[in-house]
Formats: structure tokens, C-alpha cells, sequence
């Protein structure tokens, strides 16, 4: 990858890749530092990472920084008690916020696979490569949150 084709890509794939991140976190300091962070380690790599693979490479950075964070902010709160409960049909939430709602509480890799395969529309091979599985595990965690958000969102009979 050139400095050219880097800068292409910064312009080409900064809109996706705060997408993906916010997909997979709620916190918009969060979602920037991660994006940002992969820009770096792209920039420092650019020698070394193909122009074709610029944007699996961005995205998997992602993936790999927001887990860190989420297995630091487990270990920080392991002490609390914290338990997500079922989103409850309430007259004050519409139907995007319990939707949203469902989405967050979805275990990180289960969110991450849904959000690249029904949002972002990779294929199932692509997913495996962005985020360093099998093909048959991107398809389990796909199919289980599939299920998850099913069951959480039954109240509503979407």
C-alpha cells in the first residue's frame, strides 16, 4: 500500500469503519479512539498490507481493539452486579430504542458478525477473514444473535 492508496482509504473507509465500530460499542469516545488507533497501526503497515486488503486489515484492527477494551471494562467491573435484563415493552420506548436496545446487549462477537453481515452486507467468507474465524463459526454467532434478538424482541411481534 502506498502513501497514496493510504490516504485514498482514509477517505474512502473512515465513514465505514466509525460505523462498524459504533455497531459493536455505544460509546462514541470509544467508537473514535478505535478508529483512530487503526488508522495508525494501517499507517505504520502500509508497507506490508496489500491495497486490496486495506479495509479487512482497518476493520479487524477495529474488532481486535474494541475486545481488548471489552475484556478490560469486564475485568474492571467483575465485582458489580450487572446482569443485562429483557427489554420490556414500555409505552416510553419506541421500537428503534428496544431494537438498538437488544442490539447492545448481544455478546460483542455475536454483534460484530450481525452487524457485518445484515448491515454492512459482507459475505460470510469476508466476515471469517475480518474477524479471524471459520466460516461455520461466523455463521453460529450470526444464527445465535439472530435467535437472541428473536427472543428479546417477541413482545413486540416483529
Amino acid at each position: 500500500m502506498t502513501i497514496e492508496d493510504y490516504n485514498k482509504g482514509v477517505d474512502v473507509w473512515a465513514d465505514d469503519a466509525y460505523r462498524f465500530a459504533r455497531s459493536c460499542n455505544s460509546d462514541d469516545n470509544i467508537c473514535r479512539d478505535a478508529v483512530q488507533e487503526a488508522f495508525a497501526k494501517l499507517w505504520e503497515r502500509r508497507g506490508k498490507v496489500p491495497k486490496e486488503r486495506g479495509k479487512a486489515y482497518l476493520l479487524s484492527t477495529i474488532h481486535n481493539y474494541l475486545a481488548s477494551r471489552f475484556r478490560y471494562d469486564q475485568l474492571r467491573a467483575a465485582g458489580e452486579a450487572g446482569a443485562e435484563g429483557r427489554v420490556e415493552p414500555d409505552t416510553a420506548f419506541e421500537l428503534r430504542d428496544a431494537i438498538a436496545q437488544a442490539f447492545q446487549s448481544l455478546p460483542p462477537i455475536q454483534r460484530e458478525c450481525l452487524q457485518l453481515r445484515d448491515v454492512e452486507g459482507y459475505a460470510y467468507k469476508e466476515i471469517s477473514s475480518i474477524l479471524s474465524l471459520s466460516e461455520d463459526q461466523v455463521s453460529v454467532y450470526i444464527f445465535r444473535a439472530r435467535v437472541a434478538l428473536r427472543k428479546k424482541l417477541i413482545d413486540y411481534k416483529i
